[in-house]
């Protein structure tokens, strides 16, 4: 006897939300004035300015954005194909 084990291999997706505002670019960037602060969050609400780019400098900074889990359900999984299968052959 030999017990076969399938793994069907999705791409997931779980998502989360956070919200970054003037306190919190005031927060990665404490050296810069009020107007480029407010043009920081102008430049991203328009996406002139990389969001990558703010939570890199928030890391580097030590600050922590607050992020919240959106995905109400499971993870969101693609089951129309274009998965990678792959079988393994236990022991007895």
């Amino acid at each position: 006897m030999v017990q076969v084990v399938k793994s069907e291999w999705h791409s997931v997706e779980r998502r989360y939300g956070a919200v970054i505002d003037e306190d919190v670019i005031n927060e990665i960037y404490p050296d810069a004035t009020i107007e480029e602060v407010e043009e920081m969050v102008r430049q991203l609400e328009a996406g002139e300015l990389d969001v990558e780019t703010v939570i890199q400098d928030a890391r580097e900074q030590d600050v922590e954005i607050e992020w919240d889990w959106l995905d109400e359900d499971d993870w969101w999984t693609d089951r129309k194909g274009g998965y990678d299968v792959t079988y393994e052959v236990l022991g007895e």
